[in-house]
């Protein structure tokens, strides 16, 4: 079992990044050490990042030395010495991460570092199992963005809640570069294959300000191994993984959509997702499926106000937490609607969109059970909120 920590960000890393990066620096075992960046999803500039990093670092008390950037970038970038390792077998690479114990993935594509990290036939490079052997010792692995997505073996390579309903998902990389060549607005929803420091889920980024929750599911109910449990990491957050602990550093939240149960009828069509969000200040045991979360709002006298709508798949994270609160957990039980299929109170919300000209509804059905508990701080916190999905084509 890995000893080491990671750090998944889900992007937008503006006011929360330095206690992000503190706490990775401290977890690597100290800013005496050697931290690798990596900055093969970022595109042009390469040294240009990695000078600001090294400010960064240097903010946290590691001297710019103990800095190393890894040279393997997008094919058509070359940085300032000329030079591009192009793959992690390069035999330049094992000299470079000796003596690191602790690794930070930028944002941007994550294609470019998958196609660094992982061979043709998805066996890892030297510089993938170095990267892992610092993480089962007791290292820090961390990343932003597309350096979020790679962290699991199962990888969300590009995709919307939009392509769910209306582009048909692609299983690998195959076929990429002439998806981003073309002029269609809508890139399918790629499940391909991530870096594995994370098996233990599939992990979305951008979470609470970009439509995702539908691509999440659908990657979780589709990924060809098996893995049902997605994790949704917000902007300016980290999920915080050491062990079978998760926990949550930053302004905004960690979802967790548990597909173990779920059934999928059609594509943006699901039933029996279990829903939790945690934010900073509550767990989980990933053994024990259990989160703990740090206030609960269940014993309080329930109340009720108008209804808020906005609710469509964490769109707008203000907006959904005032929904979950009111709508799911405070509601009184006699102004909830009753499910007999499932015998839960729900509240249900809705997103609309565009597809090729058709209008397509997707209806969001909370129901709320015996297990369900939560709170309301900053953010809404909860767990045991069951989802289900109903999506179609509408006239308008």
């Amino acid at each position: 079992m890995e000893t080491g920590t990671l750090f998944i960000a889900g992007g937008a890393t503006t006011h929360h990044f330095d206690r992000m990066l503190k706490a990775l620096i401290e977890a690597a075992g100290g800013p005496q050490h050697k931290f690798a960046l990596i900055v093969s999803a970022s595109g042009d500039g390469p040294d240009e990042t990695f000078r600001e990093y090294q400010k960064d670092f240097a903010r946290m008390g590691v001297s710019p030395g103990n800095v190393v950037l890894i040279p393997l970038y997008d094919p058509d970038v070359r940085d300032e010495r000329g030079f591009n390792a192009l793959n992690g077998d390069h035999p330049c690479l094992p000299a470079l991460f000796e003596g690191v114990r602790g690794a930070w993935f930028t944002g941007g594509d994550q294609y470019y570092t998958a196609k660094c990290f992982l061979r043709p036939d998805g066996s890892p490079t030297r510089a993938l199992e170095l990267l892992h052997e610092i993480y089962r010792t007791g290292g820090a692995i961390g990343g932003s963005s597309a350096g979020a997505a790679i962290m699991s073996r199962v990888m969300i390579g590009d995709g919307t809640n939009r392509a769910v309903l209306g582009r048909k998902t692609l299983f690998n990389y195959d076929s990429y570069d002439a998806i981003c060549a073309s002029d269609d607005p809508i890139n399918p929803l790629i499940i391909t294959q991530g870096l594995g420091f994370f098996t233990r889920g599939v992990v979305d980024q951008h979470f609470n300000y970009r439509p995702r929750l539908l691509r999440l599911i659908e990657a979780c109910m589709l990924n060809p191994e098996g893995v049902r449990v997605g994790f949704g990491v917000s902007e300016d957050t980290a999920m915080v993984v050491h062990g079978d602990s998760v926990t949550v550093l930053g302004g905004a939240g960690v979802y967790v959509a548990d597909c173990r149960k779920a059934v999928r009828t059609a594509p943006g069509c699901y039933d029996h997702v279990m829903l939790h969000a945690i934010h900073e200040g509550d767990s989980l045991d990933l053994s024990a499926g259990i989160f703990t979360l740090a206030g609960d709002d269940s014993g309080k006298k329930p109340t009720y106000v108008t209804p808020d709508y906005v609710a469509g798949g964490f769109i707008n994270s203000p907006a959904f937490d005032r929904f979950m609160s009111i709508n799911v957990l405070r509601c009184r039980e006699d102004l909830m609607p009753f499910d007999k299929g499932h015998g839960k109170r729900f509240a249900e919300g809705v997103d609309v969109c565009d597809i090729d000209g058709q209008a397509h509804a997707v209806v969001f059905r909370y129901l709320r059970g015996a297990c369900t508990r939560g709170y309301r701080s900053a953010h809404t916190s909860f767990t045991g909120v069951e989802l289900q999905t109903r999506a179609c084509s509408i006239d308008l």
